[in-house]
């Protein structure tokens, strides 16, 4: 922080905010506040980054997954992808260029197709939600034991984009 000036004298100097410092944002378990954390009964992870004027954080989740290896369905239990959340730290506009940061459907090189949506009841006003075509895997217990294995194409969530007020 930097001093400035009041009009009074004071015994100690008034702070104001320099552009390079990030405004005030209370993280929180379990999408922004580093660390490993259990919430809810599950156990969590999440570790944070500097992303350009912003930080993004990751956050994975302890959990069962089917994954296909070598043309055979498998449970497996681990650290699981959850999402990514872009921290409050830059404006709407700074996200001009970006798709993350605005309501936009697109195809990227690798050939995986996105959508994001912003300001929705999903996203809450300041701020977006991306979604990725994914193929997902589906494990159903069955009566005799075991599992019957499916799979299907859906959109299924992948980052929030929050914007500073």
């Amino acid at each position: 922080m930097t001093s400035k000036p009041t009009v009074a004298p004071t015994a100690t100097p008034t702070p104001t905010r320099s552009q390079s410092q990030r405004p005030d944002y209370v993280r929180t378990v379990p999408y922004t506040m580093p660390g490993t954390h259990e919430f809810n009964g599950r156990l969590w992870f999440t570790a944070c980054e500097d992303y350009s004027r912003t930080q993004r954080c990751r956050t994975n989740i302890w959990a069962s997954q089917v994954v296909l290896k070598d043309g055979t369905f498998e449970v497996k239990t681990g650290w699981a992808f959850n999402n990514l959340t872009y921290l409050p730290f830059m404006a709407r506009e700074a996200w001009a260029g970006n798709p993350l940061g605005h309501t936009a459907a697109w195809t990227a090189a690798d050939g995986r197709k996105w959508r994001t949506e912003c300001d929705t009841a999903a996203t809450g006003r300041g701020g977006c939600r991306s979604y990725t075509m994914t193929t997902v895997y589906r494990a159903t217990p069955k009566a005799s034991g075991g599992y019957s294995f499916s799979q299907s194409n859906e959109w299924v969530f992948n980052n929030i984009v929050m914007f500073t007020s």
